[in-house]
């Protein structure tokens, strides 16, 4: 290749009489007049992008004022997003998805690169999940603008985990409504709202309550079963099923794009529907993505213990890192780091997760050092 490149030397631009060692500020004269030459004359001059993932501005969409706009495909379908029709043709509803899908591209791209690497790692379990209480899968992406799919993640206002539950909001759940009991187990050693399956069960649940069981009364349609409108449900998510349902009737709508909200829900769910335009049209908006390895673990179920398991001790039996440990079981506080064997008198039944295919020799090793009772 190098000898390639020495017998065929690119051509140069400039001429070889600028070349020549002339002084610096007549060269640079020369320099401006010939390429104000060469523009005149209408010859081009390719520029290459400096980043080879870089995406061109979407020109077509400058009409709208802003760089990037919605892909070809989704202006002449339309667009379809956590089972509901987004009115595009609208303009106020338009201008507020483009400008959240171009202060994402613009001024967060890290950040949806971060967001888009952690769904696809997280995907699998996540996904899954929100299926099985038929949760439109879209779902997903309010993980990664709640948290950043971080489970430690600790708001301002006190929401924590995963999906950013309140402390009481984590620990009421529903009255008499089991099938959506989305309450969780927070006790000074063990929080699962950091824990991704529980605290994943526990936002689907409750997402689904607002959805379909939460009374909602409204002067135009009466009282009714939930929302019944999954936008909706995700702005009571941010804002509160309460506050929601009020503006809704203070200003006789049933929409959310047709009522003001606080400022924080005015932008959550738009941000929301793109971030989900942003992932499935990678491509179009230049997204590169490298290969991300599958967040898998083995969950093992009503662990028993009686002696206390350190989260080091784990490590070793694994023959891995005590942060890999931990990441697995970000429930349990760093600060604290074990596993305890009771609280009080009583014992503990846990649920403790350990890298793909290691849980079968993991329960062996616990009972062959003392930590459970052998069978």
């Amino acid at each position: 290749m190098r000898d390639r490149l020495r017998s065929n030397p690119p051509p140069k631009l400039v001429p070889e009489c600028l070349d020549r060692n002339i002084p610096s500020g007549i060269r640079g004269l020369f320099l401006v007049l010939f390429m104000a030459v060469i523009v005149g004359s209408g010859t081009s001059v390719r520029l290459t992008s400096a980043s080879p993932h870089s995406c061109a501005p979407h020109l077509e969409t400058i009409q709208d004022g802003f760089r990037y706009g919605l892909p070809p495909h989704i202006e002449k379908d339309g667009l379809v997003f956590a089972s509901i029709e987004i009115p595009i043709r609208r303009q106020d509803i338009r201008d507020r998805i483009l400008h959240e899908i171009n202060y994402l591209l613009l001024d967060r791209r890290s950040r949806v690169l971060f967001w888009l690497s952690r769904a696809d790692s997280l995907g699998h379990v996540i996904t899954p999940i929100l299926t099985s209480y038929k949760l439109p899968t879209e779902f997903i992406y309010l993980a990664a603008i709640e948290s950043s799919f971080n489970g430690r993640a600790l708001s301002s206002a006190g929401a924590f985990g995963y999906w950013q539950f309140i402390k009481s909001t984590a620990q009421q759940g529903p009255v008499g409504c089991n099938e959506y009991d989305w309450k969780m187990h927070i006790t000074n050693w063990k929080d699962e709202r950091a824990d991704l399956v529980r605290s994943t069960h526990s936002a689907a649940r409750y997402l689904a309550w607002m959805n379909r069981v939460k009374k909602v009364s409204l002067e135009e349609t009466g009282d009714k079963d939930g929302f019944n409108d999954w936008l909706l449900s995700a702005a009571a998510y941010n804002a509160g099923p309460t506050k929601v349902i009020q503006r809704l009737g203070s200003f006789g709508a049933s929409s959310y794009w047709d009522v003001p909200l606080p400022r924080e829900t005015e932008q959550y769910v738009p941000r929301w529907i793109a971030l989900g335009i942003i992932s499935k049209n990678r491509e179009y908006y230049g997204v590169h993505l490298p290969p991300n390895r599958t967040f898998s673990f083995d969950t093992l179920n009503k662990v028993v213990l009686v002696k206390d398991l350190p989260l080091a001790a784990m490590a070793k039996l694994l023959g891995t890192s005590p942060r890999v440990v931990w990441e697995l079981n970000s429930s349990v506080p760093s600060e604290k780091c074990i596993f305890p064997a009771r609280s009080g008198r009583q014992t503990i039944s846990h649920t403790i997760y350990v890298p793909k295919d290691a849980g079968k020799k993991f329960l062996a090793q616990l009972a062959a050092q003392g930590y459970t009772r052998k069978k």
